[in-house]
């Protein structure tokens, strides 16, 4: 009996391995036996292991204010792409403080930064010596660590996350590192502060890198293979490789001032384990991915012209080349918002589309004011994959 129960149970694990973190949630309350199974981290370790990278399950839209600083409201989560078309669900973060803001997510897990409140309905920013905190979470398990910091004398820009489920998920411990883009109050560069859920402390970098004259955009970062890039409101990519200490200003494959649009409208992603670089302007939509870092090779992976797309979808009246002439207005009235595998979330005026790279397909996932009031720009807007990574430890 006990042999069979044991092929039983290995017969479970090997079907269960196989299928979405989202399903496995839902499959909890099919009998207890396996509720105890996908409750056991050994469990969720072998099912993060065989899915990696696991694969985009959709992105989580965060309103921001503009007028009011760091004042951000509950989370919106799309699910796509084998939803047709996308789901627009609410899904508040209730596991953490209510007042915190996305900054990038990884493989499953999503980085939070908190606002210590000056007096009620304020708050300041994780800057000038001020004592905040930083979550990293599965949104899916409701699974979260607190990392605590205290900065010295200086602006915090950004963060990014990393998490190798191959490297950094172990039967007895879940490893992560966040990475804080720093400026100084008597510098125009950056430093990055390294933070090791392992060691349990931050650290300092030797590294520092001046990117010039541009601003680093807190909400568009993406990690690739261990490396953390933002993008700036420039020419430049910022990226930090967090194994070998290494920063570096990467080249954008073209100058903005080659384009008729300003101010240039584009984001950052990543598909087949490269950085891509999207931009959308009178000369239709371009995806790049980074061939070579150093050397700054880019490769043009996809392209389609803002005439055909109207064309190919007249049933959603785009007028894509008439709305990015009023670029001149100095607002993002076309933004590319993300982009992840050939999956890109697009604004166009006060619609967000979900548009896909491999197929052309298009859907019409919401009315910017179904993801809060003050939507229209400026919205954080992070690629998500659901995961079974734990994060507490046994």
């Amino acid at each position: 009996m006990e042999k069979l129960r044991r092929i039983n149970r290995d017969v479970s694990d090997l079907v269960l391995t196989k299928l979405q973190a989202r399903d496995l949630l839902q499959m909890k309350c099919v009998s207890r036996a396996w509720r105890d199974l996908i409750s056991d981290r050994s469990f969720a370790v072998h099912h993060s292991l065989h899915g990696n990278p696991p694969p985009l399950s959709g992105f989580l839209f965060q309103e921001k204010s503009r007028w009011v600083p760091h004042k951000v409201s509950a989370v919106s989560y799309v699910s796509t792409p084998n939803e047709e078309p996308p789901k627009l669900l609410k899904t508040p973060l209730d596991s953490i403080p209510e007042n915190f803001a996305i900054a990038s997510s990884c493989n499953g897990l999503i980085c939070c930064k908190s606002f210590s409140p000056l007096s009620k309905g304020a708050s300041i920013p994780l800057s000038k010596n001020t004592c905040a905190t930083i979550h990293v979470g599965n949104v899916l398990t409701k699974e979260w660590v607190q990392v605590d910091w205290k900065g010295p004398l200086g602006v915090a820009v950004a963060m990014g996350l990393i998490f190798d489920p191959c490297s950094d998920l172990t039967g007895s411990s879940t490893n992560f590192k966040v990475v804080m883009v720093w400026q100084t109050e008597d510098s125009d560069g950056y430093s990055f502060h390294v933070y090791s859920s392992e060691m349990k402390s931050w650290r300092l970098s030797d590294e520092m890198c001046d990117p010039g004259w541009y601003e680093v955009y807190d909400t568009k970062c993406v990690s690739v293979k261990g490396v953390v890039y933002w993008l700036t409101d420039g020419d430049k990519i910022l990226m930090f490789d967090v194994e070998k200490e290494m920063s570096y200003s990467v080249s954008t494959p073209i100058p903005a001032s080659e384009f008729d649009t300003e101010p240039v409208v584009a984001c950052v992603g990543e598909a087949d384990g490269k950085l891509q670089y999207v931009m959308v302007s009178m000369e239709g939509l371009l995806v790049w991915g980074l061939e070579d870092l150093y050397e700054g090779k880019w490769s043009l992976e996809y392209t389609k012209s803002l005439g055909d797309m109207e064309k190919e979808h007249a049933e959603f009246s785009l007028n894509l080349q008439q709305v990015l002439r009023m670029q001149e207005l100095k607002e993002r009235w076309v933004d590319p918002l993300a982009f992840r595998d050939g999956i890109l979330m697009l604004r166009v005026s006060n619609t967000v589309f979900s548009y896909d790279t491999r197929n052309g397909g298009m859907n019409r996932v919401a009315h910017v004011t179904e993801f809060g009031t003050e939507s229209m720009f400026d919205s954080i807007v992070v690629p998500y994959s659901l995961s079974l990574a734990p994060l507490n430890l046994p």
